[in-house]
């Protein structure tokens, strides 16, 4: 399970990085691959980048002052911040993107090679959301070397004696101190990995659908409007069951807010479902089959649905 975590990672960040180099030749991967590429070197992926990554180190020697719960509060802060600047990056590189390249006239060049509007919008999504796929990655690293060194200052989590290391240490014995140590911690990070993987895995699909939207709605809008509107779309999915449960009747709620609630719970997505952050700092385990892929068909049909409103709205755009 760990090794097949660090594979996993490595796999991603490596196909990631490779793919902007690929030669394809589907239509709309070719849109993909070039909206991956300029995703990835704009300048805002780096700054998120170098920003989230100094907020994670500093996290770990900041006193939260949670007797003897800091750990929990390195994770909680982490997860938050992945989350952040995934949406940050993924909502704005749509708005950008697009409404750039329609009122600038490319998106015309590009639809005439000839491509349908509707490859030109898939492509779109896919290369953004691999952008912020790739940032999430590399984020969730260093948050597991975050929470490893946290807990080396004030060990609050005991670490299992892993098999894998015993392993290691009792084969490859003939090896310097220094590559066994290497390969220990290592195997320390993949477990680190093993544990916030559900709950990174659910921030992603949070930005799959604003993701979704924000493309939807690019076709449209400006920047500045979209973005509103995305932010506004993700605080009432938060909190839109949270009041309908404290506006219930039952509970002396008023009547007229329970029934908007209602209305807003059963439209928008319910993102506070998403949120894995307290089930992985109490060290609940997430199933992966019976929880996360539920979360994943809910966030797949949203996201169909706002990919299948924007191409209503991309369709009947002059783009000439």
């Amino acid at each position: 399970m760990l090794w097949g975590v660090l594979l996993l990672v490595v796999g991603a960040i490596a196909a990631l990085t490779i793919f902007p180099q690929l030669h394809l030749r589907g239509k709309w991967l070719a849109v993909a691959q070039a909206a991956y590429r300029e995703s990835t070197r704009q300048p805002l992926f780096w700054l998120l980048l170098a920003f989230t990554t100094f907020f994670m180190l500093v996290s770990v020697y900041l006193p939260y002052f949670t007797f003897g719960e800091e750990l929990k509060m390195v994770k909680g802060l982490g997860l938050s911040a992945i989350l952040l600047a995934t949406l940050i990056l993924a909502v704005f590189s749509a708005g950008v993107s697009i409404s750039e390249e329609i009122e600038g006239r490319t998106a015309v060049t590009v639809l005439s090679k000839p491509m349908s509007r509707r490859s030109f919008l898939i492509g779109k999504f896919v290369g953004i959301f691999l952008s912020a796929v790739l940032l999430a990655m590399l984020l969730s690293v260093v948050m597991a070397i975050a929470v490893y060194y946290r807990n080396e200052i004030e060990p609050e989590e005991q670490r299992p004696q892993l098999a894998e290391i015993q392993h290691l240490e009792r084969y490859l014995s003939f090896l310097p101190n220094a590559i066994l140590a290497a390969g220990r911690y290592l195997l320390y990070l993949s477990y680190e990995l093993s544990v916030l993987m559900p709950a990174i895995v659910c921030n992603l699909l949070q930005v799959m659908i604003l993701t979704g939207l924000a493309v939807a709605l690019a076709t449209r809008l400006p920047v500045v409007v979209n973005l509103v509107i995305c932010l506004t779309v993700f605080i009432v999915g938060r909190l839109s069951h949270i009041v309908v449960y404290q506006s219930a009747p039952e509970r002396g709620g008023n009547p007229l807010v329970h029934v908007m609630a209602q209305i807003f719970a059963t439209i928008l997505p319910g993102f506070n479902y998403f949120d894995m952050t307290d089930a992985t700092t109490a060290a609940i385990d997430v199933p992966w089959g019976d929880y996360v892929f539920h979360v994943a068909v809910h966030s797949v049909v949203y996201t169909a649905i706002a990919l299948l409103f924007g191409l209503i709205l991309f369709e009947d755009r002059d783009v000439a």
